[in-house]
């Protein structure tokens, strides 16, 4: 397909493209967005310059601002994007995003669904794994966090807006009317209310993985889960990451670190038990075995 190929390209060292993000740092190492337009000037903390200095280069080129500084551009990685992006809602941090796509085991082709999308950083992770035979379905109920999310996605550099669609309305209500989902991804306050309708809309084996911030919500969804026989025992995750800093005179963690974010929770759906699947081959009657009779000697 025609938008596969244009996202293979973009893997490719070639020259920062009109429109696309580029991420700008500075000799602090302080990073910063900009979409290089013509015509458009580009500025931060480091000075302004100017969009045409960057249109046609290679990732990687040092450039002088108006300030006389250098600055230096590169491609930005979907960590640095999803942190620096614009922002409706609070993001789900790259650290948690990763863990979820393995813990939840989502796979090229996979359908998911998840709720809300927020700023849309979870929603990109998400694109990028179920790849151009999957798709996403995003349920949000405020206009300004959709809108938001579209546009950060629309804005990346990889062509994924076309695997998505974006629902306005309660995912509980949504789920009712669903069937054989791979994956469902809850970043609600009660997501226990939406436990009973995301068994419906699972396929046998399929995943849901809420995200929580609090223990008590943690401790009430997982109530939930073991009340509900068609769920395996859930499992809960927390992910701490404490970044280094590392020059020529310093190599020891950074003074401040996200010490929290949020609990994960993950459970399977159960197929049914294996009294309650009929073997045509166990329940069709047979034939009787009718064995040839030995002729007599005389």
């Amino acid at each position: 397909m025609v938008q596969t190929d244009q996202n293979d390209a973009l893997f490719c060292d070639e020259s920062f493209k009109v429109g696309e993000p580029v991420i700008i740092y500075d000799r602090k190492h302080r990073g910063f967005l900009v979409w290089p337009l013509p015509g458009k000037r580009l500025s931060g903390q480091a000075g302004a310059f100017e969009s045409e200095l960057l249109i046609g280069q290679q990732p990687g080129i040092r450039l002088v601002t108006m300030k006389g500084e250098y600055v230096t551009a590169y491609r930005p990685t979907l960590e640095e994007y999803v942190l620096l992006m614009p922002r409706a809602a609070q993001i789900i941090p790259p650290k948690d995003l990763g863990y979820m796509l393995t813990m939840a085991d989502v796979f090229p082709g996979a359908y998911v669904v998840e709720a809300g999308i927020g700023s849309g950083a979870l929603t990109l992770a998400l694109l990028r794994a179920v790849g151009e035979k999957g798709s996403v379905t995003s349920f949000e109920l405020r206009d300004d966090h959709a809108n938001c999310a579209v546009k950060n996605i629309e804005r990346w550099r990889e062509r994924l807006e076309h695997l998505l669609k974006v629902k306005k309305g309660d995912v509980v209500e949504g789920l009712a009317a669903m069937r054989d989902v791979d994956r469902i991804f809850l970043d609600l306050p009660e997501p226990w209310v939406a436990m009973d309708n995301v068994a419906h809309a699972l396929k046998a084996g399929g995943i849901v993985l809420c995200y929580l911030p609090t223990m008590r919500q943690v401790d009430q969804v997982v109530q939930k889960m073991l009340d509900m026989p068609v769920f395996s025992l859930p499992d809960v995750a927390e992910v701490i990451l404490r970044p280094w800093m590392a020059d020529r005179t310093r190599l020891r963690p950074v003074m401040r670190m996200v010490s929290h974010s949020g609990f994960l929770v993950r459970v399977r759906k159960r197929g049914p038990k294996l009294d309650e699947v009929v073997n045509p081959s166990l329940t069709t009657p047979r034939a009787p075995l009718v064995l040839p009779v030995p002729e007599s000697p005389h």
